[in-house]
């Protein structure tokens, strides 16, 4: 398994540092919105508030998922 190193600031706790991550990974679509919330160790609506507060979006839909929606939308 591939490990990744990085350096953070040594007052950053572990949850914050946790938080950071989830974000992150969220934000780039690595992970969803529930595997980043149990990563932050969080229910999803609070973490969907932590994203809220980060002006992160919780909708995080590439080009093709959101077309399907509209469409999807249209037809209602």
């Amino acid at each position: 398994m591939p490990t990744l190193t990085v350096d953070v600031p040594i007052d950053l706790s572990q949850k914050d540092l946790k938080i950071a991550l989830a974000v992150q990974l969220y934000r780039e679509g690595k992970l969803t919105l529930k595997q980043a919330a149990e990563l932050a160790d969080f229910c999803v609506e609070d973490f969907m508030k932590i994203l809220s507060e980060k002006k992160v979006s919780v909708i995080n839909w590439d080009e093709e998922e959101l077309d399907k929606e509209l469409k999807h939308a249209d037809s209602l």
